[in-house]
């Protein structure tokens, strides 16, 4: 699927051709494929275990990946005395196999190094370890500046420096952006845990209030037992290794690590901003997280650093800079995107416990009792739960009259109103110095 064409001055380049028609394309990704992901930006990505290919046939291209997966069936969340809400019917899902599951997780490492392997071979230099710290335009060129003094000159810069960009940071991009809060989490790869339902996706809601406290526990690719465990909140002074203990040892959910074992501690700090509608500064386009509002997810952060790549790459070819060479990319990430993904819908997801108390919570899971349409997409969330919640709706009325009105605010209320707290507690960093 891929042709290589020299460019100028024996520079390789890689260039994809664009296929409409899918079976053709999956033909080409070969027949031993599987689902690997839900429904993202308009693409259902498959995984060519024979051929060692991940494939995006919406978008017509493969990328490199023969390392491990892990299948999962559902998606679970529970509230803080541990009453579940189901996305996905685990042992209905479980039961047809790879036909049944909601997605899958694979190797972060293994599936970069795939992708460096496949630009060294299209001649492209990397320079691991390098600190970007600025990037301006001089006369008829982009310098990139690192902390180490290194200038770097070209024609065009694809900034994926992911949500906390400094690029964005330093072309002031984030001054006009809305800011919701700053997302802290940490916690461990464990192993020896023994969950309800080992391949599923889990969330808990451990505790409720202004700034509530989340844990995840996620399936690792490398093998059968192996998780990762975080807790995350939207409050920088939380003392979150007290709240991890406080989960592991003596909540509801205890019993499920009476034998876990603490492997590699981890953490990650993020803000979370309104997208950016235009991605463009100076020669400089802005990708994936960079851009986004929390996160595209790995498979969707490759699709965005294909289509700028391939963008950027045939107007070089054409040599022809300007804005217009590369509105192919503009306006993509205007219907994939900011057209496609409503970041306010996103940001819902976070409204209930902030407008309930973890007893209101707990009493609300109860009542739905049905699984949810397997679903692993942060956008549909919101609309399956307030379906469920329709639905029981009759007894939540006659039972709890008072939480009807709260009900209302989970899609009445403005964000910036019930995360007012998240917006104060965070550090939006908007400008560099």
């Amino acid at each position: 699927m891929a042709a290589k064409t020299a460019g100028e001055n024996g520079l390789t380049v890689a260039l994809l051709e664009r296929k409409e028609n899918i079976t053709e394309i999956l033909r080409a990704c070969g027949m031993m494929i599987v689902t690997l992901s839900s429904k993202y930006m308009g693409e259902r990505v498959k995984l060519n275990t024979r051929e060692g290919r991940l494939c995006f046939p919406n978008h017509g291209f493969s990328i490199n990946y023969s390392g491990p997966h892990r299948d999962f069936f559902s998606w679970e969340l529970y509230s803080p005395s541990g009453n579940p809400v189901y996305l996905g019917n685990y042992l209905e899902n479980i039961k047809k196999g790879e036909e049944g599951r909601a997605s899958a997780v694979y190797d972060k490492q293994i599936l970069l190094e795939g992708l460096l392997a496949e630009a060294r071979n299209c001649s492209v230099d990397v320079f691991p370890a390098t600190n970007v710290v600025n990037v301006k335009k001089e006369k008829h060129w982009m310098e990139v500046i690192t902390s180490e003094g290194k200038i770097f000159k070209g024609t065009f810069v694809i900034a994926a420096d992911g949500r906390n960009s400094r690029i964005a940071r330093v072309l002031g991009f984030n001054q006009e952006r809305r800011f919701y809060g700053t997302v802290n989490s940490q916690g461990y790869e464990m192993e020896g845990l023994t969950l309800p339902h080992p391949h599923a996706l889990v969330q808990v809601l451990i505790e409720s209030g202004r700034t509530p406290k989340i844990a995840f526990i996620t399936p690792r690719a490398r093998g059968e037992d192996l998780y990762v465990v975080i807790i995350s909140d939207l409050d920088p002074m939380t003392d979150r290794d007290a709240y991890f203990d406080y989960f592991i040892t003596r909540s509801a959910f205890a019993p499920w690590f009476k034998h876990a074992r603490k492997l590699k501690r981890i953490g990650v700090c993020g803000n979370m901003w309104a997208p950016i509608e235009d991605p463009l500064k100076e020669n400089v386009i802005l990708v994936g997280d960079a851009g986004w509002c929390q996160e595209a997810e790995m498979t969707g952060a490759v699709m965005c650093g294909w289509k700028a790549a391939h963008t950027v790459t045939s107007f070089l070819i054409e040599g022809k800079v300007n804005r217009e060479r590369v509105q192919g990319y503009l306006d993509w990430w205007k219907k994939y995107h900011i057209d496609r993904l409503d970041y306010n819908v996103l940001l819902r997801n976070l409204v209930m416990p902030i407008i309930y108390s973890s007893e209101e919570i707990d009493y609300v899971f109860s009542r739905i009792k049905e699984p949810l349409p397997t679903n692993l997409d942060p956008y549909k969330t919101p609309r399956f739960f307030g379906e469920g919640l329709q639905r029981v709706m009759p007894v939540i009325q006659q039972e709890r009259p008072q939480l009807v009105t709260k009900l209302m605010k989970f899609t009445d209320f403005p964000l910036e109103i019930i995360l007012n707290p998240t917006i104060r507690a965070g550090f939006p960093s908007r400008f560099s110095m």
